[in-house]
């Protein structure tokens, strides 16, 4: 009777301590649900509150560039297939297209701003009129904002690579069963069902830290792919998108789980306690290649919805950013003449440019002394020749081309690496221009020909070189020469125009605005004397001129 009493005791108290382990544990994911719900809620009213901020203060979401952003990857990573169509390295550095790219870059998502890269160096337009004339609305905007902010930047997915089957252990695929496997046993036998449980968690536990280093960068794109796929959905619903022909049934175990796998780097506490959850049951692992297989089965629908976000990511992003520009125009194309004709042209990365109007329908050759304009000129036209056909958007008041490739030969400096010196580079540049294999209308702009090499030669190899270019009739070329003769030697086939100075009061004064004709000012000399050069010096320079 008593051992009877004493066993039913012993029972009595190890389900108490079962039953209040069990009280605890599910104490603390109520917890941890409470928590990363109300933590949800905090966060996406701070997110819409500073989406609305940035129609006002024309600001990107973050104002900062990561540290982990491959915006070049997808350009890199196509780049091969479209031969010479595309801007290439030497005019991307000319033009500083890398600091225009972030100037304009007010995408919210990493795959928005890899293909905004792309689209600049005219692998891709972005000319959807209706859909730049939703953004302004502000509840739309606000709405497509919302999700596209959601998908974000943490991670740069480098797809498709990271979507290639990562070949997958089965006895590992069953370890998130063996916790339940234990809770079964439970009702068996009570002791042995919870050293189960608590010894098939400390093993998920281990192996999800373990495995996850081998996958940790594929697991991460498969979250953003997630993401993709959730918001692709939720923003083809929103009116005004444009509309998707994906089924998106085939991804629904992928759109159910994404809100819960997305957590994987959260810092909140909310967000410490599902991650602890995944790991006990090693649901990463399991998770990753579940959605793995279909990610991988339906590849050309995934890679409709990354182009479908980057697209409406991208139309967000030209909004906002002609609301910084001063000045901006949609350009109109010309089709049966090779020209270009502007008024009031600006160059976009410039703060207080003076404006410039011209219509180009030859060869120029440009004159004029340093600092007076040229380059910035020439610049400013090569820019917007690319600005108009990929973002159509030139900084002017009005901007009429006939659509083609760019090229420039602009700021060479010797290559210390290859050995090569200023003018072996200059020449490098050149010569490619020769190289163009396209049937297309070429824009050569060419600052400061040959200024490596010494007066005579560099004059005779300028003409020799401007006047070939001038018998390849799908060329358009403006180049700038600080060698006066160059003008009359190419009179016949080349308009001149120039910039020019003044000098009043000892200071001199450029308006730098375009004037017909050559250069018509020689003031390097006087330079000498408002510069405070010897006395001698200038005097000596001043006579040998005279």
């Amino acid at each position: 009777m008593k051992t009877n009493l004493t066993k039913n005791l012993k029972w009595e108290f190890s389900m108490n301590i079962y039953q209040t382990y069990a009280c605890l544990v599910i104490g603390i994911i109520v917890l941890g649900i409470v928590v990363n719900t109300i933590t949800t809620i905090v966060k996406r009213k701070k997110l819409i509150s500073n989406i609305k901020q940035l129609w006002k203060s024309k600001k990107t979401l973050e104002e900062f560039i990561r540290p982990n952003s491959r915006f070049d990857y997808q350009f890199n990573l196509r780049r091969k297939n479209y031969s010479d169509t595309l801007i290439d390295d030497k005019t991307w550095t000319d033009l500083d297209m890398d600091t225009l790219f972030h100037k304009s870059n007010f995408n919210f998502t990493a795959i928005g701003e890899m293909k905004w890269y792309a689209t600049l160096r005219k692998m891709f337009t972005i000319n959807n009129k209706k859909l730049v004339n939703q953004f302004k609305d502000e509840q739309f905007r606000v709405n497509v904002s919302y999700h596209l902010a959601l998908i974000g930047k943490v991670v740069y997915p480098l797809f498709p690579d990271q979507i290639k089957p990562v070949k997958q252990n089965n006895l590992f695929m069953l370890c998130p069963f063996l916790p339940l496997l234990g809770a079964i046993i439970i009702f068996i036998n009570i002791s042995l069902g919870i050293l189960i449980i608590l010894f098939s968690i400390l093993l998920n536990i281990g192996l999800s830290a373990y495995l996850k280093k081998s996958y940790s960068q594929d697991l991460k794109s498969i979250f953003y792919t997630s993401k993709v796929i959730k918001h692709s959905y939720s923003l083809s619903k929103i009116k005004g998108t444009p509309s998707i022909n994906i089924d998106f049934q085939q991804f629904k175990l992928a759109r159910s789980l994404s809100g819960f796998i997305g957590k994987a780097d959260d810092q909140d506490i909310g967000g410490t306690f599902i991650m602890l959850f995944k790991m006990s049951f090693m649901l990463d692992y399991f998770f990753f290649h579940i959605i793995q297989f279909t990610y991988v089965k339906h590849q050309e629908e995934l890679l409709q919805c990354y182009d479908y976000i980057s697209t409406l990511d991208n139309h967000y992003s030209l909004v906002m950013y002609r609301r910084t520009l001063h000045t901006y125009c949609e350009p109109s194309i010309i089709k049966d003449k090779q020209q270009i004709t502007f008024s009031n042209l600006l160059h976009p990365l410039l703060t207080e440019a003076v404006p410039n109007s011209l219509n180009i329908k030859h060869n120029i050759l440009l004159t004029g002394s340093n600092a007076s304009g040229k380059s910035t000129f020439m610049k400013a036209v090569a820019t917007n020749l690319i600005l108009a056909q990929t973002l159509n958007t030139a900084t002017a008041e009005a901007f009429s081309y006939k659509p083609g490739l760019v090229y420039t030969s602009m700021a060479n400096t010797d290559d210390i690496l290859s050995g090569d010196s200023y003018f072996m580079t200059e020449l490098k540049s050149i010569r490619r221009l020769f190289n163009i294999k396209n049937n297309q209308l070429v824009y050569c702009f060419i600052d400061e020909i040959f200024k490596g090499t010494n007066t005579t030669e560099r004059i005779a190899a300028s003409e020799s070189v401007l006047n070939y270019l001038d018998t390849e009739k799908h060329y358009k070329v403006i180049a700038a020469t600080h060698d006066i003769e160059l003008s009359e030697y190419l009179k016949a086939n080349y308009e001149n125009y120039h910039f020019n100075e003044s000098i009043e009061n000892n200071q001199i004064y450029f308006d730098y605005k375009i004037k017909k004709g050559k250069a018509n000012t020689r003031n390097a000399i006087e330079l000498l004397r408002i510069t405070q050069f010897p006395e001698k010096v200038y005097t000596r320079a001043k006579q040998t001129i005279e």
